[in-house]
């Protein structure tokens, strides 16, 4: 058989009081190499969602007979953007007929799914396109998606069941079809879903742990390695499990093998404090390597303690300049922590010219992110304050 093979899963549903629990049973191997992808809807118990969709109102069904197709549709210039870069192949002429039929009070499926050559993908495709930038979009993509589904297509059956486990955008809340449909998808393979329902079964059903954590090292295998994360987070906390570090290590690791920044910065933790090892010592090169992984895939709090470490010089030579560039990076993404440390590093000069104004304005992002660090950097900023003002007094002295 092909190394490339693929594992499907096969599942028991379990009965329960409210949900049906996923129980993995066994594994068998085939030659289906397809991969699942989760679409516009990653993970959605992440926040992220909510600000990749644009949903200025709720609307429903009903309000759909008051629009136009011109209402519906966003500008032409965004769906050929849409179309150069292959988000979808549908003519923009064919996006509009699909909307007129849409917006009528019967929907015709037969004829959205001639306009569309029985292609369920695209189906998914321009519901996404919908979701993401159309006020009147969550109807329709719900039944864009639900179609797709009926025809085969699991990105869209992945979003549905997303969509009304959630009620998603003023849709009718369901959340048992939700489950039902991500437990469908989770027999067959699907990693999102089966993430999505560790995450549900950890939530509302904490007798059920050994299956969340069954779900979640099927997803990680499947190459999400988001999955692994969760994993590491729940053993490094005893969330759910008994607290075991080695596991947690463990499940990090495989994890920062596929990449994921989360893990090697949890790595670097480990490192760090000592607990990485059985004789309880710090490793602080290793830690670097781990962070300095994490802090070039984007990661703020891993930039920020790669800034935090050339400054010192924990694990790496001291380096005031490199010191600037990773806190600068965190700071933009609005770390208030880093923020600080900036701030300070203009305010004395290292590693960069000094910059009283420069310093001011990162203490004034930081002070508005609020809390105990905004507290500091707002002390910061009042005494930065009194520094220039005696040195403007000097300078007015005849």
């Amino acid at each position: 058989m092909s190394s490339q093979r693929s594992v499907q899963r096969v599942f028991i549903i379990a009965k329960r009081s409210r949900y049906n629990v996923i129980l993995p049973k066994r594994l068998y191997a085939t030659r289906n190499n397809k991969a699942y992808i989760g679409g516009i809807f990653e993970p959605f118990l992440d926040d992220n969602i909510d600000k990749k969709v644009v949903i200025d109102q709720q609307v429903s069904f009903k309000d759909l007979t008051k629009v136009t197709v011109n209402d519906v549709l966003p500008e032409d210039d965004l769906l050929n953007l849409a179309i150069q870069s292959k988000q979808i192949t549908l003519p923009i002429d064919t996006q509009k007929q699909i909307v007129s039929v849409l917006i009528n009070d019967t929907i015709d499926k037969e004829k959205i799914l001639k306009l569309v050559n029985n292609k369920s993908t695209e189906l998914t495709a321009f519901g996404n396109i919908l979701l993401r930038n159309s006020k009147f979009g969550a109807p329709l993509a719900l039944e864009l998606y639900k179609l797709g589904m009926e025809n085969g297509d699991d990105r869209g059956a992945f979003s549905y069941a997303n969509m009304v486990y959630r009620g998603y955008g003023g849709i009718p809340k369901n959340e048992e079809e939700g489950i039902k449909v991500m437990s469908q998808l989770a027999q067959k393979g699907h990693p999102y879903a089966q993430m999505n329902l560790a995450a549900i079964i950890m939530r509302t059903q904490p007798d059920q742990v050994a299956s969340a954590v069954k779900l979640y090292e099927l997803a990680g295998q499947a190459g999400l390695n988001k999955a692994y994360s969760e994993l590491g987070r729940m053993y490094r906390l005893g969330y759910g499990v008994h607290q075991d570090h080695k596991k947690a290590i463990d499940y990090f690791k495989k994890g920062a093998q596929t990449g994921n920044p989360q893990c090697n910065f949890m790595l670097g933790v480990y490192c760090s404090s000592g607990l990485g090892n059985d004789e309880r010592k710090p490793e602080q090169e290793k830690a670097f390597k781990h962070f300095q992984k994490a802090a070039v895939k984007g990661l703020a709090e891993a930039q920020y303690n790669v800034g935090l470490r050339f400054l010192k010089g924990h694990g790496v030579e001291a380096n005031s300049f490199n010191a600037v560039e990773f806190f600068r990076m965190a700071a933009l993404q609005g770390f208030q922590l880093a923020q600080v440390n900036l701030a300070g590093m203009y305010s004395e000069g290292r590693g960069v010219k000094s910059d009283l104004d420069e310093a001011r304005g990162w203490l004034q992002k930081a002070a508005a992110g609020g809390g105990s660090i905004g507290k500091d950097a707002q002390k910061r900023l009042d005494e930065l304050d009194e520094i220039q003002g005696k040195k403007k007094d000097k300078c007015t002295i005849m």
